[in-house]
């Protein structure tokens, strides 16, 4: 027995070599679970990334084992798993995909989930599961790394020095701090008792911006048109202001000119104003005082102004009042 056992290990060897030769991988071999048994269908499945996934990976579907990994294609920057499945395993389209582990250190597998009463039909030979329905490893690798470098990454002395810029923002007195805190409670408590005032106010600011929201566009307008008419506007106010400035010799001129001969105008001024009122006041809507003012212009001044005749004999300077008056009446110039 022991001879024949000698025999077998050259010939064991030599196929293997050959099998080594000719790029043959150890999960080539049918060994028995290496492979589904039975009838079995194809589904191509895409993952963004299958890291850590091993070759012959298992399919499991709600616990249970249906089919194994065969192969994985790359196509672009997808990775697409090629996956027999047992015949008996129906699995409809909207079946989801996600690379799980059972235990923390274990193997990778490929977990299919079934939503919950799916009605878009079976998945059949040759079909596939989208990257949109893929969900890829998240591995203890990934875990450990992350938790890593959040230790050794500086995270704990960030927090450490967050936590002296907190102490250092407070006063270091006691006495302080409690002053602060009780500054702050008071007025807390102040906004509690004011509740009514605080609803009107929100109520206000609630009405103003319904407002502006019902003038929506009149707001865009002013906003759209008011930076250009302002920076206009500024313009106009520098020009008016550089006119006035550019006036200030003119000004002077002009009060050299007047200043000395201020008294002449107050003179004139006060002699006008009287006239002025009284004139003002004068009843001129009368139709009697009218209709003599229009007679005396039409019949007396007017004519003898075209054809003047005038032939003066003699003055005399003891005219007396009454006939003055007289005179005065009878052209209508004194009622």
């Amino acid at each position: 027995m022991r001879r024949v056992l000698l025999r077998l290990v050259p010939v064991v060897t030599a196929a293997t070599l050959l099998l080594s030769g000719c790029g043959v991988r150890a999960t080539d071999i049918p060994i028995p679970g290496t492979y589904p048994s039975g009838d079995t269908y194809t589904v191509r499945i895409e993952f963004g990334s299958v890291l850590n996934l091993p070759d012959r990976a298992k399919v499991i579907a709600d616990g249970v084992e249906i089919g194994m990994l065969d192969h994985i294609d790359l196509i672009g920057n997808t990775a697409v798993a090629t996956v027999k499945l047992h015949t008996d395993a129906k699995l409809p389209k909207t079946t989801t995909a996600e690379l799980r582990q059972s235990t923390i250190l274990g193997d990778i597998h490929i977990a299919l989930e079934a939503p919950k009463n799916a009605t878009s039909g079976f998945l059949g030979n040759g079909d596939v599961i989208p990257m949109s329905q893929t969900i890829p490893a998240t591995n203890v690798e990934d875990i450990l790394r992350a938790l890593s470098n959040i230790i050794s990454g500086g995270r704990f002395a960030d927090i450490e020095q967050l936590v002296t810029q907190v102490n250092a923002a407070f006063p270091s007195d006691p006495a302080e701090l409690d002053r602060i805190n009780n500054a702050g409670r008071a007025a807390l408590h102040d906004m509690a008792s004011h509740t009514a005032d605080i609803d009107r106010i929100l109520t206000s600011a609630q009405a103003i911006t319904g407002k502006l929201e019902a003038g929506r566009g009149a707001v865009d307008e002013i906003l759209t048109e008011g930076p250009n008419r302002a920076a206009g506007l500024s313009d106009v106010l520098l020009g008016v202001v550089g006119l006035i400035i550019s006036g200030g010799p003119l000004a002077k001129n002009a009060g050299d000119l007047l200043l000395p001969h201020i008294g002449d105008f107050q003179s004139i001024v006060s002699i006008l104003a009287p006239t002025a009122v009284t004139a003002g006041y004068a009843d001129l809507t009368l139709a009697a005082n009218l209709d003599a003012f229009h007679t005396l212009l039409k019949e007396k001044i007017i004519p003898f102004l075209e054809a003047p005749n005038v032939n003066v004999q003699k003055v005399s300077a003891d005219v007396q009042a009454d006939q003055l008056i007289t005179t005065l009446r009878s052209i209508g110039m004194v009622p």
